[in-house]
């Protein structure tokens, strides 16, 4: 008799795909960020984006996007990164950029914070220390301002050297102690104006500021009866 028994067909079951592990791999554009070597700047009085991206030879564009800024202004104290991979090289045989990273705030030397001068002092000489070897179109920037009351006198200069004499034509005309403020930039030139004068752009930060005071002409004593 034939075999009732109807066999059972055996139906494998599918085998589960096993989803690949989740990785860390950054978004296109995080892993450009992740990856450009940057150079963190703060933004100075008188500094424009155009001056910094001429001082850096970064694009705008680039500046703006890596900073999310959605317009060209920039504030002074604001905090900004400066992305090197977009860089322009320097035209001809070698390719490589010349512009080299901000230097450090110089180190003010004399004179001493608070120091005096007097009518004896024909001259104050500034002394601080190198940042570096300065290259072609570098200089250091001095700023001598006089902050006594009802003064806005300013004086700003341009030198290569770590030292400075305050012209004394610069000193004060009264007898009264006048209160001078200095501090020293490294610049770089930016460029040439319309007189064909040097336009200076920052390149590095800025000194802490120290004061000295300095009297311009002697007092006159009461003549004797």
């Amino acid at each position: 008799m034939p075999d009732q028994r109807r066999a059972s067909a055996k139906i494998p079951y599918p085998t589960p795909t096993i989803a690949p592990a989740a990785t860390n791999t950054p978004l296109p554009v995080d892993a450009t960020k992740q990856s450009c070597e940057t150079v963190p700047i703060t933004v100075q009085d008188g500094d424009t984006l155009s001056s910094i991206s001429l001082n850096y030879a970064v694009p705008m564009d680039a500046i703006k996007e890596f900073n999310g800024l959605t317009t060209d202004n920039v504030f002074v104290g604001a905090n900004l990164l400066i992305p090197l991979c977009f860089r322009a090289a320097t035209p001809g045989p070698t390719p490589t950029a010349t512009i080299p990273p901000p230097y450090p705030a110089p180190n003010l030397l004399l004179p001493a914070d608070g120091a005096a001068f007097t009518l004896a002092n024909d001259v104050v000489t500034l002394q601080w220390a190198s940042v570096g070897t300065l290259r072609d179109g570098e200089a250091y920037q001095i700023t001598v301002e006089d902050i006594t009351a009802s003064q806005t006198r300013r004086l700003t200069d341009y030198v290569t050297d770590t030292k400075y004499i305050v012209p004394t034509s610069y000193r004060p005309k009264d007898n009264v102690a006048h209160i001078l403020r200095w501090w020293i930039t490294p610049v770089r030139q930016a460029g040439t104006d319309d007189q064909g004068q040097p336009i200076w752009a920052a390149s590095g930060a800025v000194s802490d500021k120290r004061d000295f005071s300095w009297v311009g002409i002697a007092v006159e004593g009461t003549p004797n009866p």
